[in-house]
């Protein structure tokens, strides 16, 4: 599998360089990642990104990349394409994603990616496809490109949880609940201006004196940083930024007070999923921050920005809003009437997800976990 850490050890105290990098630079890498590896029986090792063609071809039989929205022009994996290549070895790639404004618009590929994304195509074994995409936007990207023929199915963190009617107890908690009182803010981008005034006011809701509830982080850097109580070392003007999209209103003593209280960030999936076991409702722009809430049989909602957390939500069934509709004041009651979520529905395409991507798995000689075959039963 490429990635360097099955897990960070004691991280409590850990080095934030040692952190950042063992998280992928974005906390949210660790629910496709940690849920990928409980998906697979066969005997699994851990390699970095930079492992050389000869280590990873005398350590393995199959290379299993855990995906995220890599394909995209922020990317460039010419070395690693390289690398791969030369391995020899039969390559899956599971979650891929492509990154683009909307889905009227094609992604743009560095040279690089591109040769990649080509590499792991002509690197299949499989009776039909080795790329399992994270919905139809992204394999309609790879269609254009010449490489058909992907499993356009979601993000694998779609099957941490792992129980059928996974939709039933999301429902029955959140059915039973009134107005929900202390929230989990899933927190954007400091450079995301479109968004600022959404995040003021999740904010301003998550400050609640009686139900307070949490900020948590997942990138860039400097953000990941004020959740670890670490100021020092960030660029004067992206600390000016963070104060700007948090709290603007408080001095920067103060400001610094509130990070200490209320941001967090997360280093691995089963204390995040115990976290948010705790707030009623998760919401913000990053789909993992919300998605796993679900997974932790609380209700969530994720503000769109992009195809990538578009497509997320779609084929995951996570309730989701695009940013540009929420022009109204953001209240907990305009939350509740937001989210339309039908538990019937929502196991039912799990349930089908499920049975897809265990297809998916064995057609590319990867053993299941058995809990994904009762998933996909329904029982």
């Amino acid at each position: 599998m490429l990635w360097k850490y099955p897990g960070l050890g004691l991280y409590s105290n850990a080095d934030f360089d040692y952190l950042y990098n063992g998280i992928g630079h974005n906390n949210g890498n660790l629910a496709f990642v940690y849920a990928i590896a409980s998906h697979i029986k066969n005997p699994t090792k851990f390699f970095g990104w930079s492992t050389s063609a000869e280590t990873l071809k005398s350590n393995a039989d199959i290379i299993v990349i855990p995906c995220a929205n890599q394909l995209g022009r922020h990317t460039d994996y010419g070395v690693m394409a390289d690398k791969m290549e030369k391995s020899g070895l039969p390559i899956v790639a599971i979650g891929l994603g492509a990154q683009a404004e909307s889905y009227e618009k094609d992604i743009e590929l560095t040279d690089g990616t591109l040769r990649w994304a080509r590499v792991i195509a002509h690197a299949n074994e499989s009776a039909s496809s080795n790329i399992y995409t994270r919905g139809a936007y992204t394999s309609g990207q790879l269609d254009k490109l010449g490489m058909t023929g992907s499993i356009p199915g979601g993000c694998p963190s779609y099957f941490i949880n792992q129980e059928p009617g996974l939709g039933r107890k999301i429902h029955a908690k959140w059915s039973q609940m009134g107005l929900p009182r202390s929230l989990s803010v899933a927190a954007g981008h400091q450079g995301w201006m479109t968004t600022r005034e959404i995040e003021h006011q999740l904010i301003s809701l998550m400050m609640d004196p009686i139900a307070p509830g949490q900020y948590v982080v997942q990138s860039m850097a400097e953000m990941v940083k004020i959740s670890r109580g670490i100021f020092d070392g960030i660029d004067p003007q992206n600390l000016r930024a963070l104060h700007n999209h948090t709290v603007p209103h408080y001095s920067f003593e103060e400001f610094k007070a509130w990070c200490r209280n209320h941001v967090r960030s997360f280093y691995d999936v089963p204390a995040w999923m115990d976290s948010l076991r705790r707030y009623d409702l998760a919401v913000g722009t990053r789909y993992h921050g919300v998605a796993l809430a679900l997974q932790a049989e609380q209700m969530g909602l994720t503000i769109t920005i992009d195809s990538r957390t578009r497509e997320l939500c779609e084929n995951t069934g996570v309730p989701h809003i695009d940013a540009e509709r929420l022009k109204a004041p953001i209240t907990r009651l305009s939350l509740k009437k937001l989210i339309n979520f039908d538990p019937n529905i929502y196991d039912q395409h799990r349930s089908r997800s499920a049975s897809k991507y265990l297809d998916f798995l064995i057609a590319n000689r990867l053993q299941p976990a058995d809990f994904l075959k009762r998933i996909a039963a329904g029982k």
